[in-house]
């Protein structure tokens, strides 16, 4: 009898959790602001980071040929390709533990000087530890070459040193480890700064009044509750520096890194199937790390937001320890000055380590030639980072404030473009957007139209209409010129906006779906209208102004010339929102049945998702990569808000769109602004993940630093670095005033709730 009963007992507790979640999604259906979200970042995560992270590992099984093949992988245990791969596979993780451990102890000692031993000049050496976040990924590299290189200032002029072969220089794994230590160190500095201001000072205070000395309180108390931070850093360091790509490619010499190796696999050898496998073999350490590196990360979380400390701060009386701790740290700020006057000084010399006379020549190159990559990356980064921050607080809204079964993968995912390394990330793309599969395009559109009907439709008669007409009608559109297309696409929202103003009396609704109409139509429009443009930039004299109004010209047809499956997307769920409240059947099924035709003929035109040398998948990319640092901003600024804020806010009737926009949104602004800082710091100075992106239309400037460098334009590369790190001091400088001025009196910003 025991046997049978829990025979049946399983279908039936399978039953009931099947059962559970339908229900589950039932009742969000009933909120379309909250499906949107839900979909919005669902579809996102799924297309431009599962998908391709899919791509890249899958790749390294399948030849040119498209069959079974595990070459690649059988290599590391043979004996001729074996042991170089084994050791560059040593070095790279021998490379990520000497980083992360370096850069937490300098991290440590920058935090401990700020927080304990009020350092002074405090202000001052928190910026300048923060001024290695803001510069691009090889820009130390570079400097450390200038420096201390074969014909390095100091090493070759000052200190008359002459290399010879067998001699051991900057060059290789430990100028690479010094390089990188001071290039990540800043995000365990910001990660302990904030756990150090945060722990509460009773226990220590405790044991100092019974008699406990400094370093016993400091060994039994105060290093056991920064654990999870000094692990959390490590761990996040250690993925930082397996994903650095600038750095090694620069100063790496004979070391031969991962990251480096799949660089060259596909700029050299254009061997995809090698650089796939490659990606699957560093993407196995980090993806383990990550994991580790994320329940530290939450246990920093909880305990942070416990509560605010007892009592004040307490402050190193020991002159001896005190005085240590900032001479250390000004030792390393001195470092990191010179460093950085050193890219700048380069970026004047007639020809370092020759003639060190200054010149305007590498300068006049950057702002004629280099113009373009300048704004490309500029125009580029600002169009990417409103989306950055916005999605980021979206999904972070999502995973704190909501329950659906799924949040967990979500979180995890989210954070997924940051944890693995670029170049995996940018050859995913490549493999997954030059030809992407249709079924892809189906199955995307397939889930949007059912939601899009669902939401319409008041019943299973009226949706089913809608479904089948719209999209008979939108696959008949395709079949039309595509010149001829847009036209018929944009008139149709324009018949909508006439039927709403003319039946439903919204006049708002008519205005925005017209608006609509008009702007689908301008893909046509966008040749012409940048026509004029270009025609005078060519009229002008060769030089800057001539190569920057030019540039305006491609920034108009981006604009007015969206990726047409990403413009259907967008279509649909303006469509649910347009359509929400429509009366009468008739105009429910027409309106509903139109505006799906419309989102149905734009997701099938030409090669649907087939972004590979434009713009919008450098875009794509930038978001992937800065959204986990807006994910973990919300995160950290929803978890100190109370819920029964907006728990009152649903009770009195609000939608979950109304609570996020009137209620949750104003609380968590300043959460919003540090994504913005972050997502826009991060690509400006982003290289790994579009490296193999760019293109002759699209430049980037980090690449074109990589490419100056490697033609032994060392002066035009510092140049071009001089003026990344200009550009994102004044970005960074003009949101904290702002934020200043909006949240005067409501606290600062936390910039490491980014990490």
């Amino acid at each position: 009898m025991q046997t049978v009963s829990s025979t049946i007992e399983a279908p039936t507790i399978k039953s009931s959790s099947l059962t559970r979640r339908f229900r589950e999604f039932s009742l969000i259906g009933r909120d379309p602001m909250l499906s949107i979200s839900l979909l919005l970042s669902g579809i996102f995560i799924f297309v431009f980071v599962v998908y391709p992270l899919y791509r890249s590992a899958a790749g390294g099984f399948i030849s040119e040929k498209g069959a079974w093949d595990v070459t690649y992988f059988t290599r590391y245990f043979d004996n001729y390709y074996g042991p170089a791969l084994r050791q560059s596979f040593i070095d790279t993780m021998e490379m990520g533990i000497l980083t992360a451990t370096a850069g937490t102890l300098v991290g440590f000692i920058f935090a401990y000087s700020i927080v304990r031993c009020r350092i002074p000049g405090k202000r001052f050496v928190h910026w300048l530890a923060l001024v290695p976040t803001v510069s691009p990924p090889f820009a130390l590299a570079l400097s450390m070459i200038l420096l201390f290189g074969r014909n390095g200032l100091i090493s070759h002029k000052i200190l008359g040193i002459e290399f010879v072969k067998g001699m051991n220089d900057i060059y290789g794994l430990d100028g690479l480890v010094i390089v990188q230590t001071i290039t990540f160190f800043s995000v365990s500095y910001l990660i302990l700064k904030a756990m150090l201001e945060r722990l509460n000072p009773a226990m220590e205070e405790a044991g100092a009044s019974l008699g406990a000395g400094r370093f016993h309180l400091f060994r039994t108390i105060t290093m056991p509750l920064l654990i999870p931070g000094i692990a959390g850093s490590f761990l996040l360091l250690f993925v930082e520096s397996l994903a650095d790509l600038g750095n090694p490619l620069f100063i790496a010499g004979t070391k031969t890194v991962l990251s480096a190796q799949i660089f060259m696999a596909v700029i050299g050898e254009y061997n995809f199937q090698k650089a796939s496998a490659l990606s699957l073999v560093l993407i196995i350490p980090t993806l383990a790390v990550f994991l580790v590196q994320r329940y530290y990360v939450n246990r920093r979380t909880y305990i942070s937001v416990t509560g605010k400390p007892a009592g004040s701060q307490i402050v190193e009386k020991d002159p001896l320890i005190r005085w240590i701790f900032n001479i250390l740290a000004y030792l390393i700020i001195a470092f990191i000055i010179v460093l950085y006057v050193t890219i700048i000084y380069g970026s004047f010399s007639t020809a370092w380590g020759v003639d060190f006379a200054p010149t305007l020549r590498h300068w006049s190159m950057t702002i004629t030639r280099g113009v373009e990559a300048i704004l490309d990356t500029t125009f580029l980064s600002a169009m990417a980072t409103p989306f950055a921050a916005i999605l980021g607080m979206i999904i972070a809204w999502l995973v704190v404030r909501k329950k659906f079964t799924g949040k967990s993968v979500l979180d995890f995912t989210s954070n997924l473009g940051g944890a693995v390394p670029g170049t995996i990330l940018g050859i995913g793309f490549i493999l997954a957007f030059n030809k992407p599969p249709l079924a892809l395009a189906i199955a995307i559109y397939a889930i949007l139209a059912m939601f899009y009907a669902q939401a319409v439709g008041k019943n299973s008669a009226e949706r089913i209409v809608i479904l089948i007409l719209g999209t008979a009608l939108g696959v008949g559109l395709t079949r039309v010129d595509a010149r001829i297309m847009y036209f018929c696409l944009g008139g149709l929202y324009v018949a909508m906006a006439l039927i709403f103003m003319l039946t439903q009396r919204k006049f708002s609704k008519a205005l925005i779906t017209a608006l609509i109409g008009v702007y689908v139509m301008s893909t046509n429009w966008a040749v012409v209208l940048s026509k004029p443009i270009s025609d005078f930039s060519r009229s002008l004299e060769k030089g800057f102004w001539s190569n920057a109004i030019f540039q305006f010209a491609d920034y108009l047809k981006v604009l007015l010339q969206p990726t047409p499956s990403l413009l259907a997307i967008a279509l649909l769920f303006a469509g649910v929102i347009l359509l929400q409240g429509t009366q009468g059947r008739p105009f429910r099924i027409g309106l509903g049945m139109l505006g799906l035709s419309v989102a149905c003929a734009l997701s099938f035109v030409g090669i649907p998702f087939a972004m590979v040398g434009g713009a919008y998948i450098i875009m794509a990319a930038f978001i992937v990569r800065s959204l986990p640092a807006s994910v973990r901003s919300g995160v950290a600024a929803l978890q100190q808000i109370d819920p029964s804020i907006e728990e009152a806010s649903n009770i009195l009737g609000a939608d979950a769109q109304y609570t996020f926009r009137k209620v949750t949104l104003p609380l968590i602004l300043p959460a919003l602004f540090a994504g913005l800082i972050f997502s826009f710091t991060r690509h400006m100075t982003s290289l790994s993940a579009i490296i193999f992106l760019v293109s002759a239309k699209w430049r980037i400037v980090t690449a074109s630093i990589l490419s100056e460098w490697e033609q032994g334009g060392v002066g035009v590369a510092a140049a071009y670095s001089t003026v990344i790190i200009i550009l994102v001091m004044i970005a960074i400088i003009v949101l904290n005033l702002i934020i200043n001025k909006m949240f005067k009196g409501r606290g600062s910003v936390d910039m490491s709730q980014g990490f």
